[in-house]
């Protein structure tokens, strides 16, 4: 094996669970569903139209870490992480990238700029997200430059600030979830291919 290649698996084995693309695209649905239920246009009751993607979410996340854990566990083997390798990782995921989106989108919902802010804040976590997970992956870096011109089209008219922007910016989240999970999962075939079950610790 060469040492580009081994370095690739290192990356890989390194962030195992981020790679493991399939758990994404539930949650991915579920974003388009909610992002869809916010449109002004969908003839939806006023008081149950932020419950809607609720039910959803829960599916999604049971799919997630249960069905789809089990499977690549199966496919795949297990992989004992080393959690202190990822503890600035964690650390600014928690107290600077969510608390950055959360508000980005308040504003974005509250006093309608004609910039997106919580675009701009998606493009960035989708950035750091790819960096710190062992990068590689090109199909982050052009979802970011996506979010980024998503950005501007309320400035350039091409859609009303507020609600509907707000609704744009999750469902193309939403769909970089669905592609990014499947482009992942594909990477990850690729890399490590359908290994026996084995419980490895990080190569």
């Amino acid at each position: 094996m060469s040492n580009s290649d081994l370095r690739r698996l290192h990356a890989v084995t390194d962030n195992f669970f981020f790679w493991q693309g399939l758990r994404w695209i539930p949650m991915g649905v579920a974003l388009m569903v909610c992002s869809i239920a916010m449109m002004p246009g969908v003839p939806l009751p006023k008081n149950i139209r932020p419950w809607i993607g609720v039910p959803f979410i829960v599916v999604a996340l049971w799919l997630s870490t249960s069905v789809l854990g089990r499977y690549y566990a199966r496919n795949f083997g297990r992989v004992r992480m080393d959690l202190e390798r990822h503890t600035t990782r964690t650390s600014v995921k928690w107290l600077v990238v969510y608390p950055a989106i959360l508000g980005s989108m308040l504003v974005d919902g509250i006093w309608k700029p004609p910039v997106l802010l919580s675009a701009i804040a998606f493009a960035l976590a989708v950035e750091a997200y790819r960096e710190s997970t062992g990068g590689g992956r090109t199909h982050y870096i052009f979802a970011a430059l996506t979010l980024g011109i998503f950005s501007l089209f309320p400035a350039l008219g091409v859609i009303p600030t507020g609600v509907v922007a707000l609704a744009g910016v999750i469902a193309l989240t939403g769909a970089i979830y669905v592609v990014g999970g499947l482009l992942d999962h594909r990477e990850l075939v690729r890399i490590l291919g359908s290994a026996h079950p084995a419980d490895v610790r990080t190569i």
